[in-house]
């Protein structure tokens, strides 16, 4: 049977495309993320607390996705994904409308950012990108990325939106204003966001694609999902710090406040196309080597920075951007092609707390170098190592299953036997 053309997935799957978009536009991953700047000044006037325990925050929330995420992933791929990410999305609102409600206490700030992070994995990337790889398979990578683009939207537009209206109507009314967001994206959801797609004449696997994939035990002794977890770590640790850190950078290094904004943008853009062009890309080539080349153009970017300085900052600023939106994308592409979707969301899961320690971390790190040396350089040289590391892992990983639902560019090289 031949393979679904680009056009009847796109238009049998685009609802939960759709759906998938805005859920996560509206995650904890890009509301929260995104619009904590804007609220670290106004809390620290109202409040007198420091920005240290402010983002001290940011470390609970790491410390909370490494350890509820397998458990919230295993509930998706057991009970359904929207189920799950429909009361995730009630749950998180409400814990964004109780941010409003703060008296001043931190113990109650942080136990509010735990509770919100904890039900807000439930409607994170882990669930959206299990619908859109059970949806998605010939197309599977553009459709991760234009879902996942969202967070880069995100990041464009709340500053600008956010900014003035917590400067004219208060911090309180813009986490009440980030709670409606949340709620207006729920029936959307709910209508629309599917585990799987029916079998069809056009699609004889897809209807099989949930009870397709191996056990959690036997994926965790395949070699892939350690470079997997290597990778994805390694990436992050590299390239977060100096993403939070690159606007200082460069004010450090003479830029003025408006250049070194826009390279702040530039960044975002990046992200945004990294996602796009990834996911293009990886339908199209084998994507270990599509994610070496990318992990290894970025090391360049690095370097380059470091030996050239702020003339070379553009190239560095795109680089990284890129290299952030990439790794989003390959997270669920790889673990749909080299796991199946039955345990999908549970495997994401362990993957993606990896990679949510190593970005915890990363800005931390970068921090401490920038405190002991009074510069990023070796926040630098340390990116360039442990991008090499990730671009031989990514060389190291196999070649796809054959058995997973539908060939990947490289079954469509190597094997003249149909299989979708």
């Amino acid at each position: 049977m031949s393979n679904p053309p680009m056009s009847h997935e796109f238009r049998r799957g685009w609802r939960v495309l759709t759906a998938s978009f805005l859920g996560v536009g509206v995650s904890m991953v890009s509301l929260l993320y995104y619009s904590t700047g804007v609220f670290i000044k106004p809390l620290e006037q109202e409040f007198g607390w420091t920005r240290a325990q402010i983002g001290f925050s940011g470390i609970l929330s790491v410390i909370a996705i490494t350890v509820f995420a397998p458990l919230i992933g295993r509930a998706i791929d057991r009970i359904g994904l929207r189920k799950i990410t429909t009361v995730s999305l009630v749950l998180y609102a409400l814990g964004v409308f109780a941010l409003s409600q703060m008296n001043g206490s931190l113990i109650i700030y942080y136990v509010i950012v735990v509770g919100y992070t904890i039900v807000g994995v439930g409607s994170s990337p882990i669930a959206f990108t299990r619908a859109v790889t059970a949806w998605f398979v010939q197309n599977r990578g553009l459709a991760l990325g234009i879902s996942l683009s969202s967070t880069g939207v995100a990041g464009v537009l709340l500053p600008m939106f956010l900014t003035p209206w917590v400067a004219d109507h208060g911090w309180r009314s813009g986490y009440q204003v980030l709670g409606g967001i949340v709620l207006l994206a729920i029936p959307i959801v709910w209508y629309w966001i599917r585990d799987t797609p029916p079998v069809t004449e056009l699609s004889g696997t897809t209807g099989e694609a949930a009870a397709t994939g191996v056990d959690v035990r036997t994926a965790m002794t395949d070699k892939n999902f350690w470079l997997l977890a290597g990778i994805f770590f390694l990436v992050a640790l590299a390239v977060s710090g100096l993403l939070v850190s690159f606007i200082p950078l460069l004010l450090d290094m003479g830029f003025t406040a408006t250049q070194a904004g826009s390279y702040g943008a530039l960044i975002g853009a990046a992200v945004m196309g990294g996602r796009l062009v990834t996911g293009f890309t990886i339908d199209r080539l084998f994507a270990p080597w599509v994610a070496a080349t990318i992990f290894a153009l970025v090391a360049l970017g690095c370097l380059s920075f470091l030996l050239g300085g702020g003339q070379l900052a553009f190239v560095t600023a795109i680089a990284l951007g890129f290299a952030m939106g990439a790794e989003v994308d390959l997270l669920g592409y790889f673990t749909a092609r080299y796991f199946g979707m039955r345990n999908y969301a549970t495997l994401y899961a362990f993957l993606y707390s990896g990679f949510t320690i190593g970005a915890g971390l990363s800005p931390a790190i970068a921090g401490f170098i920038y405190d002991t040396y009074g510069d990023y350089d070796f926040a630098l040289m340390g990116a360039v190592g442990l991008l090499t590391i990730a671009t031989i892992f990514s060389l190291l990983l196999s070649r796809f299953p054959s058995a997973e639902l539908g060939p990947g560019p490289e079954e469509r090289i190597v094997s003249a036997k149909p299989t979708g």
